[in-house]
């Protein structure tokens, strides 16, 4: 954190003059004054003390000027530098979120906190205190400050504080007229004068402490990046090494050159060794799912590259490469190591070259490796976390903003050492990034599970999803209509027009001139917040309902129908989504560009939108939803026998819950007990507690615990797997999945109650969300397997949660149902059956209906 600060203080604010000041060791004139001072505050926690050392050392790093006093403390120091500042005609900035501070604030001084990126001037001093700067001190006197344990004057609050000095002046003239005053607040000052006068001194700011330097002295030099990246690597923060320094140190030791001609490229493909190469594909904008072929870079040896460029680049070999690379790219005996194999694979399909033979995807491996620590495992994350060192990114290369320049502008010898130093970093790093999979038991599940992924996954990518953007224009017209009217109709209760998209001119409506009840406050005002639009719907204010249904329909079209349409290829007339396998941190796909798992569906609107999404012409779409999936997996892992009974039995199993928490038959369960009976069984999958249960369930958390208690005596083996894993992760300090993945959990190491609960979580939820994760993959690859099998037509399209679509003619539909069907509930067997709900129809709404 404080490095991150510092670096961003520099950066932005590039000061000439400058020094970190530190307390000094033993005590200051202020705690001989009042040994009380400062005495209350617990004794720093180890762990911080140790990180101490190396803020010293940091700022060192820096070359950054420093100072420590002996006697007086940092405060001190710093309005005696701010004093001196401030004669020679600088204007200061003083980096703290310290209140004291803010007396020295004045037009040419500013209080910075980093923390809360506020800039404190006067105007915001008195807003928040009430007082104008030069009166802090006095405010202080009065109303004490416990994180010093400075007295104050018992009684006497911020706001009385305020109110006094506004009337008389001071600290002395309120002391001057303590005749005046009445009741408490004279008592008060009667009796503690002497602790209101020694406040005051113990909260002035010193501003004339004997210095070693003058703050003209403290300039700020440039510092040395090869100093600073010795440290960073210290310190393992791979991610702050400087680029440019590295590939300056480096440029001279690698071997990078552009291919310039297909007979140089045959010779270089024929004379390649048996031994693993390393290749990059470089793409143009948006993605590499949708974006175009640029080149190709080859790495067969340490610090050598050759880089092929194909289409709209410099020094462009064209089509006639193609054949060459592609006699490489799909041979298996070639061994191939890359980075997101996925992509590439992609690219390449769009010109008919089905890559083989990849042993090692530095990326897939990072993640199986540890999924959580370099989320999402770009090239550039994981060389830092294998090699050490920086790698140029396509920003370096191609700039930003309105100076960003297209890939067919940049000069072949920079792109050809772009491409070519990924190639190289993945070869480098290819034996480190083994290690660390056979260490963490981990090449299995790399060889058999999500390498052959890519295959399934690119060639989803590659055909996409028909979208009918008929349908998705006229929605959006009707959605964008029927908001016009909710707008009149909130336009009527108020009284007049505003913008209702404005939480802040929405919040006046409300809770000003409506005065409807305040609910929740924010730091600016008062919150308009979804929860709390619908608490007020729920009290019958009718405008606050009408908000709530704005909101949906404006949701509707900004974020579903306007963002598909757009994304739909002109080309393709098909939305080529990116499937990810190395974001989601139990191991779920996850799908950007656009985000098609986002796609509603509980509500009416919602499923209309579904509509849209339609099979090739003439084709059938099909939907495959996992009934139950991960309740199914936590009954196959506790053993428990009362929920392996409700799946064996095929019982309605939230039912069977509701029938056990409320002690009656699963016949005399009501709709309200099956939904607490269904929210309180996936609260166990997720962890909640009484307090988020009960939120949940809008209930008291006394209530909400009597459920999860009542839910835990009557599936003992829920709670003692529950237990035993938690136990186990303390122990191995990760968790594994049906298939053997790992998620660490470093939250259970943590001080921090909050922290190690959070952990507990995680480790509970881990094995059930990953496993039916591994269990989908796994069955994608079966049926994937068995399609080819069978020479099917029919496309795997998408994979949404628990729910796979596919597209086929009608003749494949009995054939491709069947197969799906029996892939899905057999691809892992479990203690109990795995059940599966399947329909096709003319789109994807009717499909799922």
């Amino acid at each position: 954190g404080f490095v991150l600060m510092f670096r961003k203080i520099l950066a932005g604010r590039q000061p000439a003059l400058g020094a970190v000041v530190f307390d000094p060791p033993g005590k200051t004139f202020r705690d001989e004054t009042y040994p009380a001072y400062k005495a209350h505050r617990p004794r720093m926690p180890s762990e911080l003390r140790q990180q101490l050392e190396w803020i010293d050392a940091v700022v060192e790093a820096f070359d950054f000027p420093t100072l420590r006093v002996k006697g007086f403390e940092a405060d001190d120091v710093i309005g005696t530098l701010t004093a001196q500042a401030l004669e020679l005609g600088h204007e200061v900035h003083i980096i703290s979120a310290d209140k004291d501070f803010a007396q020295l604030i004045n037009d040419r001084v500013r209080m910075i906190d980093t923390m809360r990126d506020i800039t404190y001037d006067p105007e915001l001093v008195r807003k928040k205190w009430g007082v104008e700067p030069a009166s802090i001190v006095d405010l202080l006197a009065l109303m004490g400050d416990k994180s010093d344990n400075v007295p104050g004057v018992p009684g006497i609050g911020q706001k009385g504080a305020a109110k006094l000095i506004a009337a008389y002046g001071d600290l002395d003239g309120i002391l001057a007229h303590v005749d005046d005053l009445k009741g408490r607040q004279k008592s008060a000052l009667t009796e503690h004068r002497d602790l209101a006068l020694l406040s005051r001194d113990l909260v002035t700011i010193r501003q004339n402490v004997a210095l070693d330097r003058t703050v003209e002295q403290l300039t700020i030099p440039e510092p040395d990046p090869a100093r600073l990246n010795a440290l960073y690597q210290e310190l393992e923060f791979y991610s702050l090494l400087d680029e440019g320094a590295q590939t300056r140190a480096t440029s001279a030791e690698t071997h990078f050159s552009p291919v310039g001609s297909v007979v140089e490229l045959q010779k270089l493909l024929d004379g390649m060794a048996d031994a693993p190469t390393a290749f990059w594909t470089v793409n143009g904008p948006p993605s590499a799912v949708t974006g175009s072929l640029v080149g190709i870079a080859l790495s067969g040896a340490a610090a050598h590259g050759h880089y092929v460029p194909l289409f709209g680049g410099p020094g462009a070999l064209g089509e006639a490469a193609v054949e060459p690379l592609r006699q490489w790219l799909e041979d298996p005996d070639r061994p191939k190591l890359t980075h997101n194999t996925r992509d590439q694979m992609t690219l390449w399909l769009r010109h008919g070259v089905q890559i083989e033979g990849v042993q090692l995807d530095t990326q897939l491996a990072s993640f199986l490796i540890d999924p959580v620590r370099i989320i999402p495992h770009r090239l550039d994350q994981v060389v830092r976390e294998f090699l050490h060192r920086p790698i140029a990114q396509e920003k370096s290369l191609l700039g930003s903003g309105k100076a960003k320049k297209r890939l067919e502008e940049i000069p072949l010898d920079e792109l050809t050492d772009f491409a070519c130093q990924s190639a190289a970093a993945i070869l480098e790093m290819s034996p480190a990034v083994e290690q660390r999979l056979a260490e963490t038991e981990q090449r299995g599940n790399l060889a058999s599970l999500a390498l052959p992924m890519c295959n399934v996954l690119a060639h989803m990518q590659h055909t996409g999803i028909r979208v009918d953007t008929e349908r998705l224009d006229a929605l959006g017209a009707e959605f964008n209509a029927r908001r016009a009217e909710v707008d009149q109709q909130i336009y009527e209760i108020a009284g007049h027009e505003f913008n209702i998209g404005s939480n802040k001119q929405l919040s006046t409506v409300l809770f000003e001139e409506l005065e409807l009840p305040i609910l929740k406050r924010t730091k600016t005002g008062y919150s308009t917040a979804a929860d709390v639009l619908e608490r007020l719907a729920g009290k019958g204010h009718e405008i606050a309902s009408h908000v709530v249904r704005r909101r949906a329909l404006a949701k509707l079209v900004n974020t579903y129908t306007r963002v598909l349409a757009e994304a739909v290829d002109e080309r393709t007339g098909r939305v080529h989504c990116t499937l990810q396998q190395t974001t989601g941190r139990s191991g779920r796909l996850i799908t950007t560009d656009p985000d098609l798992q986002r796609t509603p569906i509980r509500t009416e609107d919602g499923k209309r939108i579904r509509e849209a999404f339609v099979p090739r012409e003439g084709w059938v779409m099909i939907s495959a939803d996992w009934s139950q999936i991960e309740l199914r997996v936590l009954a196959h892992f506790s053993q428990d026998p009362q929920l392996i009974a409700a799946f064996v039995e095929n019982v309605d199993v939230h039912r069977r819950t509701a029938a056990q928490l409320f002690d009656v038959t699963p016949e005399q369960v009501t709709p309200t007990q099956r939904n607490i009976g269904k929210t309180v069984n996936f609260a166990t999958i997720y962890g909640q507690g009484a307090t988020a249960l009960g939120q949940q369930l809008g209930i008291e958390r006394s209530d909400a615990k009597a459920y999860i208690d009542r839910y835990f005596a009557r599936f003992s083996r829920v709670k003692e797997w529950v237990d035993a894993t938690v136990a186990d992760a303390y122990q191995k300090t990760y968790v594994e999945t049906l298939l053997g993945r790992r998620r660490y959990v470093p939250e259970l190491k943590s001080n921090n109650f909050n922290d190690r609960a959070y952990g507990e979580r995680i480790a509970a939820n881990t094995p059930i969300q990953g496993s039916a994760a591994d269990l989908c993959k796994e069955a994608m690859l079966q049926i994937d397997r068995r399609m080819k099998e069978e020479r099917l037509e029919g496309k795997m399209l998408l994979q949404i949660h628990d729910e796979l679509l596919f597209e086929c003619p009608p003749a494949e539909l009995d054939v491709l149902e069947a197969l799906v069907k029996d892939r899905m509930e057999h691809a892992i067997e479990l203690a109990v059956p795995l059940r599966v709900d399947i329909g096709h129809g003319a789109s994807w709404a009717d499909a799922k209906a």
